[in-house]
């Protein structure tokens, strides 16, 4: 992705809303008296997305600043406190216990030992050399290597939750991100996804909150934009530890399988022609009840050469014509002036009210059928 696109809906339309002429390059490494000759300050540009209001910065830093980052506050007393209900809460919601759970650049591993104690199988993914050294002497399974589209095939759909914690600021393809974490959930899987708050930032003007490490300043919105794009629905959004975080839980949802109705779309006209030939041959008269919008598009699909008429209750559309199929829309009183054995119906909104018409206004005795998906269903008595 281009470095002058939003992170997040990818517009090229981004302002910029910040300028610090002096920055360090990084936050996350000090450094010492030898190395002051060497350190030079950079520019910091802050930007806004214009057409989904996402803030970032447009550089990112190259992938070797993280072979031997470790940052870690699991030594502070409540941050342990935070994690540690962070993650009973997490794991009991969703029912976690004995699943698999996959954390997402894990650092020192503090959060993935505090999923394990509680009762789950842990993958601790972490890129830093030096903070999965970490890890393993915890006693944590690890995984190398930065997550994005592809990058872990062989676990895809094998864990029941995801975790990744103050990570995703850091990412410079958000949406690449999310959606090989998705890929690793099973079905119905969830997540936990924390990240700073932009919100703590203006509430308080905190300009100090900008810095090169971070290139993605979350909002709510903003998280919710991002996880919707990726086919992670919300479960729960909040803002945790005194609201220096977003925090919010998702679950995976499954991409709408239209197969079944390209399959219906294929199949209507076969099963609409070899109703009207049975009931031609048993001598049967047959109209059609809806001129909207799915009768229409199902009437141009089909061939309509052996339906009698065409019935609507809407005054307005009564002489006018439906596109393709060319049938001229009558009032439904043309049912008792020219009766007919069989009424398919297509308004399928009012399927149940047309029914109860038929047989109470026009006393029909006939049959009546409507569309089901690529079918042509006979309703009961």
């Amino acid at each position: 992705m281009s470095e002058a696109l939003c992170r997040i809906c990818e517009s090229g339309d981004l302002e910029r809303i910040l300028h610090y002429p002096r920055a360090p390059r990084n936050i996350e490494r000090l450094i010492d008296p030898e190395q002051f000759d060497r350190d030079r300050p950079v520019e910091l540009s802050v930007y806004r997305c214009r057409a989904c209001s996402h803030v970032q910065l447009a550089e990112y830093l190259q992938d070797e600043f993280y072979d031997e980052y470790l940052m870690s506050h699991s030594h502070a007393e409540k941050m342990q406190k935070f994690q540690a209900s962070q993650a009973k809460a997490f794991v009991e919601y969703f029912g976690l216990r004995g699943g698999r759970v996959f954390e997402a650049g894990c650092g020192d591993g503090q959060f993935s030992l505090i999923i394990k104690g509680l009762g789950c199988e842990v993958l601790a993914n972490e890129p830093s050399a030096k903070a999965r050294r970490a890890c393993e002497k915890k006693g944590l399974s690890t995984v190398d290597g930065f997550v994005k589209a592809g990058a872990f095939p062989h676990l895809h759909g094998t864990f029941e939750a995801f975790a990744t914690r103050q990570v995703l600021e850091h990412v410079p393809e958000p949406n690449d991100f999310l959606r090989e974490l998705r890929a690793l959930l099973k079905p119905g899987g969830a997540g936990l996804i924390e990240v700073p708050a932009l919100e703590m930032a203006v509430e308080n003007e905190r300009f100090f909150d900008f810095f090169p490490d971070h290139l993605s300043y979350f909002s709510q919105n903003a998280l919710v934009h991002l996880c919707s794009r990726n086919s992670l629905e919300v479960v729960r959004l909040q803002r945790a530890m005194d609201g220096e975080y977003n925090e919010v839980w998702v679950r995976r949802t499954e991409h709408p399988g239209l197969e079944g109705i390209e399959q219906a779309a294929k199949s209507i006209s076969g099963s609409f022609r070899e109703f009207l030939d049975r009931e031609k041959q048993a001598g049967r008269k047959v109209a059609i009840w809806g001129s909207g919008a799915k009768g229409v598009l199902t009437l141009a699909m089909v061939d309509t050469a052996s339906v009698a008429y065409l019935v609507d209750l809407d005054r307005v559309k009564h002489g006018r014509y439906t596109p393709v199929s060319h049938l001229e829309v009558c009032p439904t009183e043309r049912l008792l002036a020219e009766p007919v054995d069989t009424v398919i119906i297509t308004a399928l909104a009012y399927k149940n009210e047309i029914i109860r018409d038929l047989k109470t206004k026009f006393a029909f005795q006939g049959k009546i059928a409507f569309l089901s998906g690529g079918n042509i269903e006979e309703a009961g008595p």
